[in-house]
Parts: structure tokens; sequence; C-alpha cells
């Protein structure tokens, strides 16, 4: 009779591929937290450059309405 229970062996392979994959998805999880925290940093810088931009039109535009234009 054979016997149809999986053997040892084949359960430690099994477990070793899926710490493999599981290990993969960890390390690709923390660069996709990288990544995300880049692009906030980036969106931060981004609203200041808009900020201060917009600031200097203010007084650009204050400045010429005063001046006569």
């Amino acid at each position: 009779m054979a016997d149809s229970r999986p053997s040892m062996k084949s359960i430690s392979e099994k477990l070793d591929h899926i710490h493999k994959d599981v290990e993969k998805n960890s390390n690709d999880i923390m660069k996709l937290k990288l990544e995300m925290s880049y692009g906030r940093g980036a969106l931060s810088g981004l609203k200041v450059v808009f900020w201060i931009g917009g600031c200097i039109a203010v007084i650009v535009g204050t400045m010429r309405i005063f001046n006569g234009g």
C-alpha cells in the first residue's frame, strides 16, 4: 500500500518556499513604504514651493498696483 500522506521532506520544502516568499514580500513592503515616504516628502516640498511662489506673486502684484503699474 502506498502512503498518501505527505512526507516530512515534502513539507519541509514547501515551508522553505513559503518562508522565501514571505521574506520577499516583506522586503517589497519595506521598499514600497520607503517610496511612499519619498513621495510624501516631495509633495510637501512642492506645497512649500507653491506657497512661496504665491506669496511672491502677491507681493509683486501689490508693488505694481501701488507704484502705478
